[in-house]
């Protein structure tokens, strides 16, 4: 049978630092998975979120948004575990001690693989680009 979970995260963050002054920071996503059971081979889901960033301090204002697409599929009880997630992010970083504004996007791939007490791969890779745009 299959199961559908609603998924929800927020991280909120109050700082205070002697050099950059207070801060507060707060990322919220919302998302849905989809799990299905097959009885003799496994579980496979699928899971897909968006969300938003702000980070706000005496020097930096950061405001972004994030899409997160993870598939997973466990196969002979959990024996063998194979897991794909993509993330992709957009912020714009107001820098007010330089006074400019920077165009942020990034993009991170990572596969995971692992073979009950015999292998474990785990691969990760992100391409971030930068433009100023003010």
């Amino acid at each position: 049978a299959a199961t559908v979970y609603a998924v929800g995260t927020c991280n909120l963050r109050i700082s205070a630092d002697t050099v950059r002054g207070p801060g507060l920071s707060m990322k919220m996503g919302f998302g849905v998975e989809l799990m299905v059971g097959l009885p003799v081979i496994g579980n496979v889901s699928v899971y897909y979120a968006a969300g938003v960033e702000i980070s706000i301090d005496s020097r930096v204002i950061v405001v972004g948004a994030f899409i997160l697409f993870r598939g997973r599929a466990e196969l002979i009880g959990g024996l063998v575990t194979i897991q794909i997630q993509i993330e992709a992010a957009g912020k714009v970083v107001r820098d007010l001690a330089a006074g400019r504004t920077d165009c942020v996007a990034q993009v991170t791939f990572s596969l995971d693989i692992s073979i009950f007490l015999v292998i474990n791969i785990s691969f990760s890779k992100s391409f971030q680009e930068n433009r100023q745009i003010a």
